[in-house]
């Protein structure tokens, strides 16, 4: 099985890769060049990795939820020149001030994989090689009480490895979350499954937005649920054309 969670990225292709590593002066590791060859980034089904030390996410562990694509690795963020880092750095994950990168010490072309939390100032190096860091990957759930505060990518990441219950729960809990864009965006992907408990999932969060957020919402995607829900197994036909004519 991939460590992917499968979306619309498209394979990067080789020359792609060899262009990205000439225009930042570095060979990318084998292990993270396999993986773009198969999906150019995107969210990951492992989400933790274990440390040698205490982090501000845990005693003995740091979290991760997606891999750069090429366009998003970064080898240059400000956050650098206040912390003086051993060699060249290319970030491949960020978690606000909380980065993951692959650190050239010296020539090789495979670099450690370094942990820095820059509000902290604290460094780590958490494996040998990319091979051994995705070796070290291991699941464990992200705790939802503080989900109003994660970063979409991180949400997402969740959603993927949900249930039914738990993503009720989760998207319960992001009602009032203020990108109504992207909660709306989630509620019609869900809706395309066109499963019937994810169905009078949808239509129960649905009916919650219209009647506490109806001003916040992006009407077109408004109108997509509303379509959608025409032809979604399980629901209540009148009771949608009811709701429809309260929102128009």
């Amino acid at each position: 099985m991939t460590i992917w969670v499968e979306n619309q990225n498209k394979a990067a292709t080789e020359l792609a890769i060899q262009e990205k590593e000439l225009a930042i002066g570095f060979i990318l590791p084998t292990e993270y060049k396999r993986l773009l060859l198969i999906q150019n980034g995107g969210l990951i089904r492992k989400n933790h990795f274990p440390t040698s030390e205490p982090t501000s996410y845990g005693l003995d562990f740091g979290e991760i939820y997606y891999l750069a694509s090429l366009d998003e690795l970064l080898t240059d963020i400000p956050e650098q020149k206040e912390v003086e880092l051993a060699g060249k750095q290319v970030f491949f994950h960020r978690d606000e001030s909380r980065y993951l990168g692959f650190s050239y010490t010296d020539n090789l072309s495979e670099p450690s994989i370094i942990y820095v939390d820059f509000e902290t100032l604290q460094t780590l190096v958490v494996a040998k090689n990319m091979a051994e860091f995705l070796g070290l990957l291991y699941f464990s759930p992200f705790p939802a009480d503080y989900a109003e505060q994660f970063p979409t990518k991180k949400l997402e990441q969740i959603l993927a490895s949900s249930n039914v219950q738990k993503t009720k729960k989760l998207l319960e809990l992001l009602e009032d979350y203020p990108d109504k864009k992207w909660y709306l965006e989630k509620l019609i992907g869900l809706l395309e499954k066109n499963e019937i408990p994810y169905n009078l999932v949808v239509y129960s969060l649905f009916e919650n937005q219209l009647l506490y957020f109806r001003r916040k919402l992006v009407p077109d995607l408004v109108e997509k649920i509303f379509s959608l829900l025409k032809n979604s197994d399980g629901i209540n036909k009148k009771a949608s054309k009811e709701l429809f004519k309260e929102w128009q």
